[in-house]
């Protein structure tokens, strides 16, 4: 500006000039005011846009604190609440906020967790929080607790968002519960008696594990009902709580209970205060029941065995004392057991074995006692395991009509007389006569030429299928036969061939019974087949024909 007034100073004079410098400065003060007011109002709409953001956040801030699920508390530093939403309200039982939302254990412990997290610079904390409602009811929160800081970075409040999980809680802990206890009788389960079990062992206590099985439970059940049933096991375990206060009682099956008792007590006195206990009658629809319990016992080791190892031999030594009868309790015993265990695993290898076709037939001549051959006799061969052990194993397995059609295509297929001992569940099986039926069609044989011997123990289930077979042709016969009025009784009222002798029994009076027995039948008209034995003494008996030795076919 000043080396432009030099230059037209000399064209111009000084009022000329002034006016020209004083225009300049008005515009260039209208300039900066239009600047300044540019900037004024940058100003006025920052401040309005922040008072609208504040505002506008404010608001979202109520709407959510006012409408949400969640409980929100706001502390001071003192840990007084300033302020609660409706839904903490309502979460601790109050239909509006109160002056006193929370109890002085929940202030305290809330205070507790601020001053931590102060310490500690720790801002948020997540944490599973258990309040207490006014009325003393319990809730169950998943708490999110936060340090609220100023613009200087200091704490001004604390906040506590709560979510009320109590249900979920309850839904876990009856989960739990279902999981670890048997509804019916609130008896611990299998798998929560196991834990305990394993923990007595860790410890290296002596203790006795009992495993009971509740006898002829079936009756009730199909006399009076399984409600009844059920009712009788409610009282079973409320018995045997009672009976054994400081004992762990669990029932683990469907009529099985287990009993853990510390240290090695005299189990004779044991199983007499249990059966003594549940001697007394339970009234039931107007009748008495009362049952009984068949025990097994067994002592724990040093060592060195699992809680799946012990309730296995107490279990096996349960189902040996079951086979003496019912209200019968039995002790553990190694020998014992190892054979049993060599059996079951046998038996337990019977499919595999019937799949990969390693059980065989052989046959044995059975000739009549004057002489000359009368037919053979089919039996099961499975390595060392005879016949009587295969059909016995195939029975306990259910695989006895697939065994039984094994045998019967095998031997009918040779095209001779043959005689078929049939197990005691497919003698009285009701598919019998068709799988005969098949066999004879399949292998074009003459059913005179087919001689089945039904087990005498199947009766008399299994007399419909004598009936029906001797109404087929076939041959039928009875084996097993020892003798007894229900023997003979059977062999009276059914169209019996011939009947097929058990082993001759070692004691005296038994070997004669049965040889006065033998010409009774022979009077009948009824076949008397026994052996293989000492022919001398099968001739003394009178028999008709014999089996004479075991051959391969």
């Amino acid at each position: 500006m000043r080396r432009t007034l030099e230059v037209l100073s000399p064209e111009f004079g000084p009022d000329v000039l002034g006016g020209l410098a004083a225009g300049y400065v008005r515009a260039t003060r209208e300039q900066i005011f239009a600047e300044q007011e540019k900037v004024k109002n940058s100003l006025l709409k920052a401040v309005e846009d922040a008072q609208r953001d504040l505002h506008d956040s404010e608001a979202r801030f109520a709407q959510v604190f006012a409408s949400t699920a969640v409980g929100i508390a706001i502390f001071d530093l003192h840990g007084a609440v300033v302020e609660a939403n409706e839904a903490m309200a309502t979460i601790m039982g109050h239909e509006e906020v109160p002056r006193e939302l929370f109890t002085d254990e929940d202030l305290t412990a809330f205070a507790a967790a601020f001053k931590r997290m102060i310490e500690s610079t720790v801002d948020t904390e997540r944490r599973e929080w258990e309040l207490t409602r006014e009325n003393g009811d319990t809730v169950w929160a998943n708490a999110v607790l936060s340090v609220l800081r100023g613009s200087d970075g200091l704490p001004k409040f604390h906040v506590a968002l709560i979510e009320d999980v109590t249900e979920q809680r309850m839904l876990q802990e009856w989960l739990r519960r279902q999981a670890l206890t048997d509804l019916l009788t609130g008896l611990p389960n299998r798998s929560s008696f196991v834990d305990r079990l394993e923990g007595a062992l860790a410890s290296g206590e002596p203790c006795t594990l009992a495993y009971l099985d509740v006898d002829s439970l079936t009756i009730v059940n199909d006399g009076l009902g399984y409600e009844a049933g059920d009712a009788v096991l409610v009282e079973v375990a409320r018995r045997l709580r009672a009976v054994l206060p400081d004992a762990v009682v669990a029932r683990i099956g469907g009529d099985e209970f287990v009993v853990l008792v510390q240290g090695s007590p005299d189990v004779a006195a044991l199983a007499a205060m249990i059966d003594e206990e549940l001697a007394e009658p339970v009234y039931l629809e107007g009748a008495g029941v009362a049952v009984s319990t068949s025990i097994g016992f067994v002592h724990t080791p040093g060592s060195g065995v699992t809680a799946t190892a012990l309730l296995r031999r107490a279990h096996s030594t349960l189902r040996r004392a079951e086979a003496g009868g019912k209200r019968q309790w039995a002790i553990y015993d190694h020998e014992a057991d190892a054979s049993d265990r060599a059996r079951f695993a046998r038996i337990a290898a019977m499919p595999g074995a019937f799949e990969n076709g390693e059980i065989s037939v052989e046959y044995a001549p059975v000739s009549w006692a004057a002489g000359g051959l009368a037919f053979v006799e089919a039996s099961l061969r499975w390595g060392e395991t005879r016949h009587d052990e295969c059909v016995a194993h195939a029975d306990a397995l259910g695989l006895a009509a697939r065994v039984g059609e094994l045998v019967l295509h095998d031997a009918c297929s040779r095209g001779e007389p043959v005689l078929i001992r049939l197990s005691r569940d497919l003698s009285r099986d009701p598919d019998l006569a068709a799988l005969v039926r098949s066999a004879l069609r399949d292998c074009a044989l003459e059913p005179s030429s087919l001689f089945l011997a039904l087990d005498v123990r199947a009766m008399p289930d299994g007399e419909e299928n004598l009936e029906v077979l001797h109404d087929m042709g076939v041959r039928v016969l009875l084996h097993e036969f020892g003798g007894g009025f229900a023997g003979l009784s059977t062999v009276d009222r059914n169209a019996v061939w011939g009947v097929r002798l058990a082993e001759p029994p070692p004691e005296r009076l038994a070997r004669q019974g049965l040889a006065l027995m033998v010409p009774l039948l022979r009077s009948a008209g009824v076949h008397v087949i026994a052996g293989p034995g000492d022919p001398d003494e099968l001739h003394a008996l009178g028999v008709d024909l014999i089996v004479t030795r075991s051959t391969d076919s």
